[in-house]
């Protein structure tokens, strides 16, 4: 029965560390996303290797903060296999601004980063005191420890005991880490989740359905009772530190797997982490906790490559982007209206001249040749060009060089097929 406990995924290479591309000194003016915790808030997914990039709950939350109108930019400290006492025994550490390895923090800890981004506990601290946001899973390892243990000559008092063992151990070390949190990041929001239930009640095989087998029926309703028992000792914990004045919420990720459980999971292949649908039901969850709203770009026609959306608005659908020599040329009213710039267009030269947050910067139709702020500036493609839409011949300007021209935030994100401008 324990077969449906094996993490295969802990003994892979890792997805990789995902990071903000910020430069420290814009930190102050961005809004800072730290990811802490376990595998799933490193994304992984069955299947993947070190090749693999992930698209897990945490890349969904910095999506809704670039739809938010804001300047995100996020760090994913997630560690594959880590227990609530690895997670205290890092925050420990960090906090003191001692340096640590695996094995001051878990010993036999799997994941194949876990010495680059334990080792460097600096980096940890200045990612933490710098947070607007800090989001967390963590525990689910801390029943997976137990359910390991568990034999079928298991009676149900020592089931008991290794669940309150670990319960216990769960408490010790969550407190500890969100402690240590708090005390380096006091004014950050912090958002962690609670545990789901990736063992379905029943297996459905098309139109049918079949009960679980009596030792897998038996192990779901001990977990169902520890999954339980765990989430009330969070909500305890949190709850305590709420009333120190700390923005702290739990987020309920669990609603949305019951009864999805083979679709969210890959437990059909004896893996619990969620599938890629499971991760947007986290990253819908999350984002509901922490704005109240999950939001998406619309349906693009097939000629539209990509979605355009500014401080959290998406341009027109009469007006769509276009692409020319491997560039986003937008309609020039509607992108400098969204911007909250202001257009002056030279009809004689065929010049658009827009300024914006003290910088100028002037396209000429056919040019190759922008002028930023009084200095020419080469491109390697027109930098403006005209378009007629219907009857109407509109001006076209190359969206990443306006924006970046003018200090705007330009994030593309390749899982929506849409450009961000904050």
């Amino acid at each position: 029965m324990s077969f449906l406990f094996i993490i295969i995924g802990l003994l892979m290479a890792s997805p990789g560390l995902k990071t903000a591309a910020a430069a420290e000194e814009d930190a102050a003016a961005s809004y800072q996303i730290v990811a802490l915790g376990d595998s799933l808030t490193a994304g992984y997914e069955f299947g993947f290797d070190a090749k693999s990039v992930p698209y897990g709950y945490v890349e969904h939350v910095y999506e809704q903060a670039l739809f938010q109108g804001l300047r995100a930019e996020y760090v994913n400290y997630g560690l594959l296999g880590l227990t609530s006492t690895g997670f205290s025994h890092l925050l420990g550490a960090v906090k003191d601004g001692k340096s640590a390895t695996v094995s001051d923090v878990q010993p036999g800890l799997k994941d194949p980063r876990a010495a680059s981004i334990i080792g460097d506990a600096a980096k940890i601290g200045s990612s933490i005191r710098g947070a607007d946001l800090i989001v967390m899973t963590i525990g689910g390892n801390d029943l997976l420890g137990v359910a390991a243990q568990i034999t079928s000559t298991t009676t149900d008092e020592e089931k008991a005991q290794l669940l309150q063992a670990a319960l216990t151990q769960y408490e010790t070390g969550l407190t500890a880490g969100l402690q240590a949190v708090t005390s380096i990041a006091p004014k950050a929001k912090l958002v962690i989740a609670d545990q789901y239930m990736p063992i379905p009640a029943t297996i459905t095989v098309g139109s049918l359905s079949f009960p679980l087998p009596p030792d897998a029926a038996r192990l779901r309703e001990f977990e169902l009772l520890a999954l339980s028992q765990l989430n009330e000792k969070l909500k305890t914990i949190v709850a305590a530190i709420k009333a120190e004045g700390i923005d702290i919420s739990i987020t309920e990720v669990s609603k949305p797997f019951v009864g999805k459980e083979l679709e969210y999971t890959s437990i059909a292949n004896s893996d619990v982490h969620p599938t890629r649908l499971g991760y947007a039901a986290m990253g819908h969850t999350y984002s509901t906790t922490i704005w109240n709203k999950y939001l998406n770009v619309r349906t693009r026609p097939a000629n539209v490559p990509v979605s355009v959306v500014v401080r959290g608005k998406e341009l027109p659908a009469a007006s769509p982007a276009t692409m020319k020599s491997n560039r986003t040329f937008v309609p020039m009213r509607d992108i400098t209206d969204a911007i909250g710039a202001k257009l002056v267009w030279n009809k004689t030269s065929q010049t658009a001249t827009v300024s914006y947050n003290k910088h100028t910067v002037a396209f000429t139709i056919g040019s190759s040749t922008i002028l930023v702020d009084g200095v020419k500036k080469k491109l390697n493609s027109p930098a403006a060009y005209l378009q007629k839409n219907g009857k109407e011949q509109k001006t076209y300007l190359p969206l990443a060089v306006l924006s970046e021209e003018l200090g705007l935030q330009v994030t593309y994100r390749s899982t929506l097929q849409a450009v961000f401008i904050n």
